[in-house]
């Protein structure tokens, strides 16, 4: 009986041993073996791409294992046209395989990036246009009951995009009276279009029904259609899907 339970102590104690041998050897595992798997596997160094050319810094990139992010093209003085002006991350960090690096690179003489002109009112954003070396071809009023009347609510090319010097912008000043985007109305119960139709000061006018098998209600079919430039007092037809029998 006796050495029956030495036999059993022996292999309990066995077993104890051959568990912590296993938590220790996957401990150094993640401590010390993972970690230089990891640092020589699965990272790289970010290489230096300032004054390089768009095409030789993504060749860089793709050498390096990593990828082009974000591309801006932005004015420079210093770096010829089409070459890194910035990157981020900066060089020499290490960072995971495949990490997307942002650059900018230096735009083209003859071209020029459209400057941030929205919520400025219309005279001093026609000035940095034109100090841009662009032109405004149009002013458009845009109904914008939610903004003070007189700011640059758009531009056409957006700000931040490269444009020819000299092209012409066409931009969108607020206003509470005049021209305005329909809303899109299909897809909405009929309840529900008419009452965004009242709220932008639209009239409703014939409401027709056609078989459908949309939610009884549901709008198919709007004039003006979504985008059409509408002014207050217009009147909107609707189609609605009546039952599918």
């Amino acid at each position: 009986m006796k050495k029956r339970r030495a036999g059993a102590l022996r292999a309990f104690l066995g077993i104890i041993v051959a568990v912590a041998l296993v938590l220790v050897l996957a401990a150094l595992f993640n401590l010390v073996v993972m970690p230089l798997v990891v640092r020589k596997g699965w990272e790289t160094t970010v290489p230096r791409l300032v004054g390089l050319s768009r095409h030789d810094a993504e060749r860089a990139l793709l050498r390096a294992g990593l990828r082009p992010g974000d591309i801006r093209v932005v004015p420079s003085s210093t770096v010829p046209p089409n070459y890194v002006v910035a990157q981020n991350p900066k060089p020499g960090r290490r960072v995971k395989r495949s990490r997307l690096i942002d650059i900018d690179v230096a735009s083209d003489a003859s071209h020029v990036i459209v400057p941030e002109v929205i919520g400025l009112p219309v005279p001093s954003a026609i000035t940095a246009l034109e100090q841009a070396g662009l032109s405004v071809a149009r002013v458009e009023s845009l109904r914008t009951p939610g903004m003070p009347a007189g700011q640059v609510v758009r531009v056409v090319p957006a700000p931040g995009a490269a444009a020819a010097r000299g092209t012409p912008v066409v931009i969108a000043v607020s206003t509470r009276v005049g021209s305005f985007p329909m809303p899109n109305l299909v897809g909405m119960n009929q309840e529900t279009a008419q009452g965004i139709v009242v709220s932008q000061g639209l009239v409703l006018g014939a409401v027709k029904s056609a078989l459908s098998s949309e939610p009884v209600g549901s709008v198919l079919f709007q004039y003006p259609e979504e985008g059409m430039a509408v002014t207050e007092g217009d009147t909107v037809s609707l189609i609605v899907a009546s039952p599918d029998r």
